[in-house]
């Protein structure tokens, strides 16, 4: 099977007390938003990163997400995402999350099909580069 336009799945995540902004900084019990993108990558991961190369994976590049409605903590959300193009290694995705009141957000995420060598290898030399300046990030 190869990689190809229209691809999709769907993903169900509970909402823990550790996923709620109030957790993370933030004032509101509810669902944070950087947890939900964790789940949207997850969810977009799993439709096309199994069809990779052996030495391949995606990372995440870009995120155009609307969050649009706060879900409580212990509710559940279910990520719906398509793949809407593919240019060279970059993948596109559509995506909803829906909890039991409806729409929670919507919008695209585009991921980067790297070696997981070389992504290795960079941050490698990242860390090597940053320790010679200061490890200590501005």
């Amino acid at each position: 099977m190869s990689i190809q336009i229209g691809m999709k799945t769907s993903k169900v995540h509970g909402v823990s007390s550790a996923e709620l902004a109030n957790h993370w900084g933030g004032e509101a019990g509810a669902l944070a938003s950087p947890m939900m993108i964790i789940f949207i990558e997850m969810t977009c991961m799993s439709i096309t990163d199994h069809l990779l190369e052996p030495d391949q994976i995606t990372v995440g590049y870009r995120f155009n997400i609307n969050h649009l409605a706060p879900t409580p903590p212990e509710w559940k959300v279910r990520v719906d995402a398509e793949l809407i193009d593919v240019d060279g290694r970059m993948m596109t995705y559509r995506i909803e999350v829906h909890d039991a009141a409806g729409k929670v957000a919507d919008g695209t995420h585009t991921r980067f099909a790297v070696s997981n060598t070389r992504f290795h290898e960079r941050m490698q030399g990242r860390k090597e580069a940053a320790s010679v300046l200061d490890s200590t990030p501005p």
